[in-house]
């Protein structure tokens, strides 16, 4: 009967004890490290166990608990040092390859302008080499036509000359044998005729290139010389011989004056020619040093294109990469604040738990 009660006692006291750590520990009723640690004092109470053993033991959780929250802190530490440092890595990561885009942009603009003005001016070279090209046939041709035209004049001139000494011979000879006392013969008469003919041709051929002055000299030449086909008259004879003697003079005038004239026309072509020429090596090299900047234009254009793509897709990478690391952190950043505050609220637990051993160890 007594043995009965004393358990009685036991089992009313127990009943209370639970009810007052129930109690004290309301605000976490429904925390799963409360449950566990009502449990596991209500045993020990139950079971008559050492208050200052519990008190060590609830100690020693608590000690645990504090060790891991800052364990835990450490880590937290650590991870966010290096998730500073991997951020950073992205954005430097991220700013080089704007940077690098920003410049690879602005070249591709430089380029494709330079481009452009070196295409108008390949196009402008080239009419200019067109145009230089037609400029050195014509003087070519000019030149030609030239060298052709005097070759002939020069020839009349000669052949002009030749005759008039051929026919002031003529007319000596017949001063000489004192044509006028005689009668002229057949053959001197067919020569006279020949003669006057010659003139006529002569005068027409020299027309075109002739000074209107040595001109007048072939007509009275002409008429004295068909006079003198029917009786030599020694005033005609001379009159001619003199007329004869100044065509010459002027036919010589007009040759050298064609050959003079003829070099100055030869020496302003060719140095048109060498002007053109001088032109067209200039037109040339400045073609191709054009040509040659336009293909290397076009080859770094064609590599800018690919680093532009390159460079684009290192930014679009790298900011998906930061916006991953960013959400990694936060929740990290979540889930540390999380356990904090569950540690805390262990931590909590434990210390109104030692509260209620004090307490009682002082009953």
């Amino acid at each position: 009967m007594k043995s009965t009660l004393v358990v009685l006692l036991i089992v009313v006291a127990s009943a209370s004890t639970v009810a007052d750590i129930t109690q004290r520990l309301s605000n976490y009723a429904d925390h799963p490290f409360g449950s566990s640690m009502i449990n596991l004092v209500s045993v020990n109470m139950k079971t008559g166990g050492s208050l200052n053993e519990l008190k060590q033991l609830l100690q020693q959780i608590k000690d645990e608990l504090i060790a891991l929250t800052q364990l835990q802190d450490q880590e937290n530490a650590t991870f966010t040092r290096r998730s500073q440092v991997d951020l950073a890595k992205l954005q430097a990561t991220l700013e080089q390859a704007q940077s690098d885009l920003d410049n690879q942009r602005q070249e591709q603009a430089s380029l494709t302008n330079e481009l452009t003005t070196l295409q108008i001016r390949v196009k402008e070279d080239q009419a200019a080499l067109d145009r230089n090209g037609r400029g050195s046939n014509d003087a070519q041709a000019r030149l030609d036509s030239e060298n052709a035209d005097f070759a002939t004049k020069f020839q009349d001139y000669s052949d002009a000359i030749l005759a008039c000494k051929e026919a002031q011979r003529l007319l000596l000879n017949l001063r000489g044998e004192g044509a006028s006392l005689i009668q002229l013969t057949q053959d001197t008469k067919s020569n006279l005729i020949q003669t006057k003919e010659n003139f006529q041709k002569i005068k027409e051929i020299l027309e075109a290139h002739t000074k209107k002055s040595s001109l007048t000299l072939f007509q009275p030449i002409i008429e004295g010389l068909a006079e003198m086909t029917t009786k030599v008259n020694p005033e005609t004879l001379n009159n001619v011989l003199s007329l004869v003697a100044r065509l010459i003079t002027a036919l010589q005038e007009g040759q050298d004056q064609l050959e003079s004239n003829h070099k100055t026309q030869v020496d302003n072509l060719s140095r048109l020619g060498d002007d053109l020429r001088n032109e067209k090596q200039t037109l040339q090299v400045s073609l191709a040093t054009a040509n040659n900047r336009l293909k290397e234009i076009q080859s770094r254009l064609n590599e800018l294109d690919g680093l532009i793509n390159i460079s684009n897709a290192i930014v679009e990478v790298t900011q998906l990469n930061i916006q991953d690391a960013t959400r990694i952190n936060e929740l990290e950043d979540q889930e540390y604040s999380n356990q904090k505050v569950s540690r805390q609220t262990e931590i909590d637990i434990v210390d109104r738990l030692i509260e209620y051993i004090n307490q009682k160890l002082s009953e």
